[in-house]
């Protein structure tokens, strides 16, 4: 295994350094936009570290993660002393902070991306084109990151996600798979220690009916992805603020919302994979049979006395 180390940063540009980690678990998801760590190292007598800034972690010398300090505990007991640090990617800044409540005009992606995400130190943006919104209204109470989703979910069909680099991208998620994940004697790819299929039909949403300006739930929408499983449920929808003038993309989205977790799988590998989420894998898990290409919803590495593996959720390209 791979020598794990964490550099601690602080305000005044002092760092402090700390090794041999006890247990440690890293996420990541495409639903948000922070990459979240836990992490727990052995504490010297004396040597509690201050309140801590910043944050990055190296796994044998590669960078695997960098971004801020939320939390850090420090306890003894018989069992000696141990510190535990919880820390965000610099994609937490945007789920933190409240976006100003208004009303834009005409306003493009690029507009908002430099007045929503800029801000907090996003610089890359990678969209299919430039749109504009006639009328786009910011409600009380939403995040940054939630403001720009909305939009972007309206213009493109599709919500942003945080890639390679903190690259915001609004991009179809990539459909060549990166990797194949197998255990087939004489082929290539990652090896796997367990893996699991789930087909889920009570996720499914068949019908959605909008309600309209006037109070009526007039617009009857059917599932745009099919119902080949045959679902009977159905859902009342009052379009959020931000979908006013199109509550059909609400519609949408929460189709899609509901329709990602119809088929899952669930691959865990030995060490650490290397993947991000929104990567596409091939599966072939030979016993269970060939799942195909898969997008990486979710990605979690952890570290524990038992050794490092990581866990995979993954989703059916269409609906991620």
């Amino acid at each position: 295994m791979k020598r794990i180390t964490m550099e601690l940063t602080y305000p005044d540009g002092q760092s402090y350094p700390l090794e041999r980690p006890l247990e440690a678990s890293l996420l990541g998801t495409l639903e948000s936009p922070a990459r979240s760590l836990s992490i727990t190292f052995p504490l010297g007598k004396g040597s509690l570290p201050g309140v801590a800034v910043g944050a990055r972690l190296f796994r044998g010398g590669e960078e695997i993660f960098s971004g801020f300090c939320d939390q850090q505990t420090a306890w003894e007991d018989a069992g000696g002393r141990r510190f535990t640090i919880q820390a965000r990617s610099r994609g937490g800044l945007l789920l933190d902070n409240e976006a100003l409540p208004r009303t834009y005009y005409n306003v493009t992606t690029g507009e908002l991306f430099r007045s929503h995400l800029r801000p907090y130190g996003f610089s890359r943006l990678a969209v299919p084109r430039d749109c504009s919104a006639g009328i786009f209204t910011v409600p009380k109470g939403m995040s940054e990151w939630e403001v720009f989703s909305a939009f972007c979910m309206r213009s493109y069909g599709r919500e942003p996600y945080i890639g390679r680099g903190d690259e915001v991208t609004v991009e179809a998620l990539p459909r060549a798979p990166r990797v194949k994940i197998t255990n087939r004697r004489g082929e290539e790819g990652l090896r796997y220690l367990r893996v699991e299929d789930t087909l889920r039909r009570a996720s499914v949403i068949s019908q959605m009916l909008l309600r309209d300006k006037k109070g009526n739930y007039s617009r009857e929408l059917e599932n745009p992805f099919g119902n080949r499983w045959q679902v009977q449920r159905r859902r009342y929808v009052i379009p959020a603020a931000e979908y006013a003038t199109v509550p059909l993309a609400d519609g949408y989205r929460q189709f899609a919302a509901a329709q990602r977790g119809a088929h899952t799988a669930e691959a865990v590998l030995p060490g650490w994979a290397g993947l991000w989420p929104g990567d596409c894998v091939e599966m072939d898990t030979g016993g269970l049979g060939r799942q195909g290409n898969m997008t990486v919803w979710r990605c979690r590495w952890d570290l524990s006395d038992q050794g490092e593996y990581t866990t995979l959720t993954l989703t059916v390209p269409a609906v991620s």
